[in-house]
C-alpha cells in the first residue's frame, strides 16, 4: 500500500481533513471579501487595507495564544469558543462597514484573533492518525496540497457570494462556512479525545518556541515570504477596477492559488536532496523573484493571470520545508503553538503587504504599486539570505537543546 493510500485509509483522516478545509475557508475568503466589502460601498483603499491588516494581524496574535490553550486543555472547547466569537466578529465588521470604521476594526480584530486554529490542530493530529514516517510525510504533503484547494475556492466563493448575497451578505456567508467546518471538526472523536500532555515530559519546564533564536529567525523568513502575497490582493483589485473587470481580483487570486497547488504537487513528487535550510533559502528567495513581474501593471489581463499563477508556484514548497523544520525542532508539548507561530508569521507578512499597498495606493494612487511590489520582493529575498538558521535545535530530555545536522530533519 502506498503511503498516500495509508493516509487516506487512516481512521478519521478524511473527515478531519475535509471539515478543517471547510472551516479554513473564511481565511481564504477574508482578504478579498473585506476589500470588496469596502470598495463596493465606495469606501477608500486605505480603509480596506486597514481592515484586512487588522483581521490578519489579530489572527497572527490570536493563533499562538489559542494554540497554547489547546496544548494545555485539548481542542474541543478552544475550537468551539473561537468559532462563536469569530463569527460574531465577522457580523460586526460587515454591519459597521463603511459607516462606522472604528467599530468595523473591532469586528475585524475579533474575527481574526479568534480564527479557529484548525490548521495547527490538524497538523497536531496527523501523528496520532498516521504512525509510519513515510506515510506521515505524505500526510503533511496532502495537507499542504489540500490547503491550496481552499485558496483556489476562497476567492471564487467570494465572487459567487457577492453575486448572490451582496458584499455584506458575502461576509455572513464566509462566517457561516467557518462555523460549520469548525463545529464538524471539533465534534469528531479524535479531536475530542486529543490530550496534549506527554507524561514522560511532564517534569521538564515548558519553553515557548519563541525563546529559541533559531525559531525566531525562521519566523522572520516567513514574514518576508508573506509580504508579496499580501501586496497581490491590492494589485489585482486595483487592476480589475482600472480595467473595468469587477471579478478579476477573484480569478487572479484563484490563479495564484492554482499555481501554489501545482507547486505543492511537484514538491511532493520530487522533494529534493538539499538540506532544509538551503531549500528554504532558495525557495523563499525565488518566490520573491517570481512576484516581480506583477510590478508591470500595464500588462494585458491574461498575462496578469499567468503572472499570478507563476508567482504562486513556490509558496507550498517553501512552507513545507519550514513546517518540516518545526516538526523536527519543537518540544512535543508545544507543537500546536509552534505551528501556530509559524502560520502567524506568514499571516503577519501578508497583512503587512496588504496594509502597505492599500495605504500607498490611497496616498499616492495606483501608479505607486510597482514600487510596492519591488520593495516587498526585495524584503523577501533579503530575509531568505540574512535570517536563515544553519543548524536545527532539538529538545533534549533534560529540557535543554542540542544541535544536529539538518539534512534529514525535515524529511
Amino acid at each position: 500500500m502506498s503511503p498516500l493510500a495509508s493516509v487516506l485509509r487512516a481512521r478519521g483522516a478524511v473527515p478531519l481533513l475535509l471539515s478543517s478545509l471547510v472551516g479554513r475557508l473564511p481565511t481564504a475568503m477574508a482578504a478579498l471579501a473585506i476589500v470588496q466589502l469596502v470598495r463596493l460601498q465606495e469606501g477608500a483603499f486605505g480603509l480596506a487595507g486597514i481592515l484586512t491588516a487588522a483581521y490578519i494581524v489579530a489572527g497572527a496574535v490570536g493563533q499562538p495564544a489559542l494554540g497554547r490553550w489547546i496544548d494545555r486543555s485539548g481542542q474541543t472547547v478552544v475550537l468551539a469558543t473561537a468559532a462563536v466569537v469569530a463569527t460574531g466578529g465577522f457580523v460586526v465588521m460587515a454591519v459597521a462597514t463603511p459607516a462606522a470604521p472604528a467599530v468595523a476594526v473591532v469586528g475585524a480584530v475579533l474575527a481574526g484573533a479568534f480564527t479557529p486554529p484548525l490548521e495547527p490542530a490538524l497538523r497536531t493530529l496527523w501523528p496520532v492518525m498516521v504512525r509510519e514516517p513515510r506515510a506521515l510525510a505524505s500526510a503533511f504533503s496532502l495537507d499542504a496540497g489540500a490547503q491550496e484547494l481552499v485558496f483556489i475556492a476562497g476567492p471564487l466563493l467570494t465572487v459567487a457570494g457577492i453575486a448572490a448575497f451582496g458584499s455584506t451578505g458575502n461576509v455572513f456567508f464566509a462566517a457561516a462556512l467557518g462555523l460549520l467546518g469548525t463545529v464538524a471538526f471539533a465534534a469528531h472523536r479524535l479531536s475530542r479525545e486529543y490530550r496534549p500532555e506527554r507524561p514522560a515530559l511532564a517534569a521538564i519546564p515548558r519553553r515557548s518556541p519563541l525563546r529559541d533564536a533559531r525559531f525566531r529567525r525562521v519566523v522572520a523568513v516567513l514574514v518576508g515570504i508573506g509580504l508579496p502575497v499580501g501586496v497581490l490582493t491590492i494589485v489585482v483589485t486595483a487592476y480589475g477596477e482600472r480595467a473595468g473587470l469587477p471579478d478579476f481580483a477573484g480569478w487572479a487570486l484563484a490563479a495564484n492559488a492554482l499555481g501554489a497547488l501545482i507547486g505543492a504537487t511537484v514538491s511532493a513528487l520530487r522533494p529534493g536532496t538539499a538540506s532544509p535550510e538551503r531549500r528554504i533559502a532558495l525557495l523563499a528567495g525565488l518566490l520573491g523573484v517570481l512576484y516581480l513581474p506583477l510590478a508591470a501593471t500595464g500588462m494585458p489581463a491574461a498575462v496578469v493571470l499567468v503572472a499570478a499563477l507563476v508567482a504562486g508556484l513556490l509558496l507550498p514548497p517553501a512552507l513545507g520545508r519550514v513546517f518540516g523544520w518545526v516538526q523536527a525542532a519543537s518540544d512535543p508539548r508545544h507543537l500546536t503553538e509552534a505551528n501556530a507561530w509559524a502560520i502567524s508569521a506568514i499571516n503577519v507578512g501578508i497583512a503587512s503587504g496588504t496594509a502597505l499597498a492599500g495605504l500607498v495606493v490611497g496616498a499616492a494612487g495606483v501608479g505607486a504599486l510597482p514600487l510596492v511590489v519591488i520593495v516587498a520582493s526585495a524584503v523577501t529575498l533579503a530575509t531568505s539570505i540574512l535570517v536563515l538558521p544553519r543548524r536545527i535545535p532539538v529538545q533534549t530530555t533534560n529540557g535543554g537543546t542540542r544541535t544536529r545536522g539538518t539534512g534529514a530533519a525535515a524529511e
